[in-house]
């Protein structure tokens, strides 16, 4: 058994009758207190009245007013009529990685941001909601409910996470994103998407302007605090890079050299070599046993994997904000692998897609996710499945596990996904909307190839990849056998 490690950068969203949870600093709202650890950012979020309503967790960032606010006041007077309209007009305009905690007259709920990148977890039984499992639970109670068995089936270890709510503890669920915690019957509620995203005729202005906002919240982000961005070989990264050409000789570039990771290194080089970039290589460290346990706790036990033994690769990020590039795969169709509008989808077959086990539990959460939206087409669903069941669930259930100051993907925003969304469907799966937008922006970047050396290196890639990792050939192995099964 570990140390029991440290909760700073977490928090408990608790009663304000409630008393201060040990260790804490109190943040009082209404009805409702954040006890925080360590350092949380809370960010009192005002009415058009200058009423109090809540408050923001995290670094959301203003594009609006180009800023990282130290407070928000919202343009109309909230009421329990305008509430939804509001908190998607006002909220959901942010950039940057975020909860919000609306505590207003009878209304008590909590957001995430559109990808849940700060995540939540909430016990129903006590009422309680935080940052992640040890914050809710003392360390006998943490151990007592770990669910061991389902731990297992789902490879959790390795490759596999706790996806569509579940966590890897009785009676503890986590909140992902596009829904709130209603604090009152502490369920929670969808609240987006209404409709569909409709497609767009000519996709290059949306994502011109994706590219001004990825631009504009680096700039925000880097002129307030410390900050790196990754550099990798990925279509992620160099679509990132492209949106910060006018920035490029003042940012700080960096690449982590893990196992696997040979192809990021060399294209990284490559690319801070051509443009002069200011670019950080660093070596990668493998956790000790008692740093993966401890590194497993702060995660909830809910994901381990190569971040899970990486982790310590990244301490001299310790004081610097770490500026990533998840997010743009929903733009790509992502989990649409055989798929069609019409193809018909349950439960089993979003798993599958996954590459997850059909577990029980599992099985039952995602039949229960997909019925009040099955209306939808079908590569619509599995974008939300990636969002919510993916992204939401795996990506960022180790949100405070890592040593960084702060983890912001500038990808991530409902403006963003709306606009990789609208792309039609076929550029969507040939992924040229990206390569596209590169070229306008800084097309020399495409002077690399993307995710490939562009020589004898790549068929010997291939071939070493399946000598090192057996597991992820095996389940891709998997999915494609199930979902050939299924299409029958």
């Amino acid at each position: 058994m570990s140390k029991w490690p440290t909760k700073d950068g977490q928090f408990l969203i608790v009663p304000a009758s409630d008393p201060i949870s040990p260790g804490a600093q109190r943040h009082r709202l209404t009805a409702l207190a954040v006890d925080t650890f360590g350092q949380v950012p809370i960010i009192p979020v005002r009415d058009g009245s200058d009423r109090l309503i809540g408050a923001l967790l995290g670094t959301p960032i203003d594009l609006d007013r180009h800023e990282l606010p130290k407070r928000l006041t919202l343009s109309t007077t909230i009421t329990a009529e305008s509430v939804d309209t509001a908190i998607e007009a006002e909220i959901y305009r942010l950039a940057g990685s975020y909860i919000f905690v609306l505590d207003l007259d009878g209304l008590q709920r909590i957001y995430l941001d559109p990808d849940g990148s700060k995540s939540l977890v909430y016990d129903p039984a006590t009422r309680l909601a935080g940052a992640t499992a040890m914050t809710l639970m003392d360390e006998p109670d943490y151990y007592a409910r770990l669910k061991l068995d389902q731990h297992r089936q789902l490879d959790v270890t390795h490759a596999g996470w706790f996806a569509c709510g579940l966590t890897a503890h009785h009676g503890l669920f986590r909140l992902i994103c596009n829904h709130y915690l209603d604090l009152a019957s502490f369920e929670p509620v969808r609240h987006w998407p209404r409709a569909p995203v409709a497609p767009s005729a000519d996709p290059a202005p949306l994502f011109d302007a994706m590219l001004a906002r990825i631009r504009e919240t680096v700039e925000i982000l880097r002129d307030g605090a410390d900050a790196h961005v990754a550099l990798t070989a990925g279509t992620d990264s160099r679509f990132v890079l492209s949106a910060l050409r006018p920035l490029a000789q003042d940012i700080d570039f960096v690449t982590v050299a893990a196992p696997g990771a040979a192809l990021d290194v060399a294209g990284a080089r490559a690319l801070a070599g051509r443009f002069n970039l200011r670019h950080l290589l660093l070596p990668f460290r493998r956790a000790s046993r008692q740093q993966a346990e401890a590194w497993q706790i702060r995660a909830g036990h809910c994901v381990g994997g190569a971040n899970m033994t990486m982790h310590p690769s990244v301490q001299p990020l310790a004081e610097s904000f770490f500026i990533g590039g998840l997010g743009g795969e929903i733009g790509r169709g992502f989990l649409w692998l055989n798929a069609a509008p019409e193809t018909l989808l349950d439960a089993a077959n979003i798993i599958d897609r996954l590459k997850l086990p059909r577990e029980p539990a599992l099985l039952d959460a995602v039949a229960a996710w997909l019925a009040p939206i099955a209306h939808f087409d079908t590569l619509f669903l599995l974008d939300l499945a990636y969002l919510e069941l993916r992204m939401s669930s795996w990506a960022f259930a180790d949100a405070y596990a890592n040593p960084v100051r702060g983890e912001l993907h500038p990808m991530i925003s409902r403006a963003n996904f709306e606009a990789m969304l609208a792309v039609p469907a076929q550029m969507r799966r040939e992924g040229t909307a990206f390569e596209d937008a590169i070229h306008r922006a800084w097309p020399d970047l495409l002077i690399f190839p993307i995710n490939r050396y562009g020589d004898w290196r790549d068929p010997a890639k291939r071939a070493l990849d399946i000598l090192s990792n057996p597991r992820r050939v095996l389940r891709k192995l998997r999915q494609l056998t199930l979902l050939r099964r299924h299409a029958v």
